[in-house]
């Protein structure tokens, strides 16, 4: 509290009432009246245009009037494309599939191909150089399956319990022996969500290191799927994120074969 008293001293001595201007390069993309130290923060948009893409651009703020300003500008942007290579912005995520056939676990590569009603292991994998904090892994369900939460009374608990057993050769498993499993520590991944669309990881502050997540889905509608990337960000400084490559998954019925090529 002292010092925020001391900043308010040096820097808010005039309490605001002033006239706000954003542009982009020359064209005006907002204005507003701030009237006081309890006015709202405000908020201008420009949606992103064909002729925009590519160019470089600036973004002059005018103020008329007394008064601090503070601003913050982000870009927002979804490409027409998925990335087809797993990018790394401050956090390293990995995301396999496998399936349990004859007396182990096997690693699926893309295209994946499932029967359906098999259950699937998704094992998600998550490298750290440096601490960070709220870290959220939001991992996208792809529509032929539907995860196993052993939660639920309709949910068989040794299906969903096949997320705890032995991994299949070749994981990213054997890379690492100082992985940090759902709520092993209290500064690891301590809530998760199970929906229809995805499946979402919370966390409130991790050390640097190497984290592990698992869960179990069953193949549930046949058809060819697309897998959404990974991905893991920091909620409050989404700059900071990973983001693994898709996939595709096909699942097939009794009796089906699979396309070869």
């Amino acid at each position: 509290m002292n010092a925020l008293i001391d900043f308010s001293h040096a820097y808010e001595r005039e309490e605001p009432h002033l006239t706000l201007r954003a542009y982009l390069n020359h064209g005006q993309i907002g204005e507003a009246q701030v009237q006081g130290y309890r006015a709202p923060a405000v908020d201008f948009q420009h949606p992103i245009q064909a002729e925009d893409v590519g160019q470089k651009a600036t973004v002059p703020l005018t103020r008329q009037g007394q008064g601090q300003v503070y601003y913050a500008m982000r870009l927002f942007y979804a490409p027409t494309e998925l990335q087809s290579q797993p990018l790394n912005a401050g956090i390293e995520v990995h995301r396999e599939y496998s399936v349990e056939r004859g007396r182990g676990w096997v690693l699926l590569e893309s295209p994946m191909h499932l029967r359906l009603g098999e259950l699937v292991r998704v094992d998600l994998y998550i490298a750290l150089p440096a601490a960070r904090n709220f870290v959220v892994v939001d991992d996208p369900v792809p529509g032929g399956l539907a995860p196993m939460n052993r939660d639920l009374a309709t949910a068989s608990k040794a299906d969903a319990e096949k997320a705890t057993v032995p991994y299949a050769s070749g994981s990213w498993w054997f890379r690492y022996n100082d992985w940090r499993a759902f709520g092993s520590t209290r500064w690891s991944f301590y809530h998760r969500e199970l929906r229809h669309s995805a499946v979402r990881f919370y966390s409130e502050y991790l050390p640097a290191g190497q984290y592990h997540l698992a869960y179990v889905a069953q193949a549930i509608a046949p058809g060819e799927f697309t897998v959404l990337p990974l991905r893991a960000e920091e909620m409050y400084n989404p700059e900071t994120y990973g983001q693994s490559a898709p996939a595709t998954l096909r699942v097939l019925r009794d009796g089906q074969q699979e396309a070869r090529k």
